[in-house]
């Protein structure tokens, strides 16, 4: 059931579908972002993860260190909507933010296949083993509603929000279909409100904390 705890090779996750008895599979979140650390890790040879003013600084084109967690950019371009290096300028219009040529996606895979066995996965309906959590999973399942908050028609969360869905040590990037706008990309904010990231947080350096179809076969 939606909010039961899962443990798989030493990590532990929350159901966010719920599962009968006839389904071969689950569906959870993980209990916390990947670290700054894994980031790197599953990230290395892929640049501009995160952005500063300081070129120089020791974490350009790393993941930035976010209480140990590891916050990077959705997608990575410099055409594509967020503030290059030394010029905070960004190009909202004319690039994809298509999860499937993100770079979280590229980290999400990377990790997936490290820390899982290929077999215990399943491709979900999404044609997905590994990805971001869906602003769809988060209003169909896990209390979210469609309040809005004055200008920035964010999403608030009710009080019946399951509380391991935020944290206030991170926010991290949910999973967005094709926009033409990198600033329209949506995360969970430090305080459980569901939107634009770059609305919730002023920048752009989300965490990454991925949903997995593991087999109960797994488990």
């Amino acid at each position: 059931s939606i909010g039961d705890e899962v443990t798989y090779n030493g990590m532990n996750f929350y159901v966010i579908e719920n599962s009968d008895e006839n389904s071969d599979s689950v569906t959870m979140l993980k209990a916390e972002p990947l670290t700054v650390d894994e980031v790197n890790t599953y990230g290395a040879g892929h640049v501009n993860m995160y952005t500063t003013y300081n070129t120089s600084a020791s974490y350009y084109q790393t993941a930035y260190n976010k209480n140990g967690y590891g916050g990077m950019i959705y997608y990575s371009s410099e055409a594509c909507g967020y503030p290059t290096a030394g010029t905070n300028t960004s190009v909202t219009t004319g690039c994809t933010t298509d999860y499937a040529q993100s770079e979280v996606k590229y980290v999400v895979d990377a990790w997936a296949a490290d820390k899982f066995q290929a077999s215990d996965l399943k491709e979900d309906s999404l044609g997905y083993k590994a990805r971001l959590i869906t602003t769809e999973e988060l209003m169909d399942n896990l209390g979210y509603n469609h309040a809005e908050e004055g200008p920035s028609y964010l999403i608030l969360n009710p009080e019946y929000t399951p509380s391991w869905v935020y944290n206030s040590n991170y926010a991290y990037w949910t999973m967005i279909p094709d926009e033409d706008s990198a600033l329209a990309v949506w995360g969970v904010g430090l305080d459980g409100r569901l939107g634009p990231y770059g609305l919730l947080s002023g920048n752009y350096d989300g965490s990454v904390r991925p949903v997995l179809t593991l087999l109960k076969s797994a488990l």
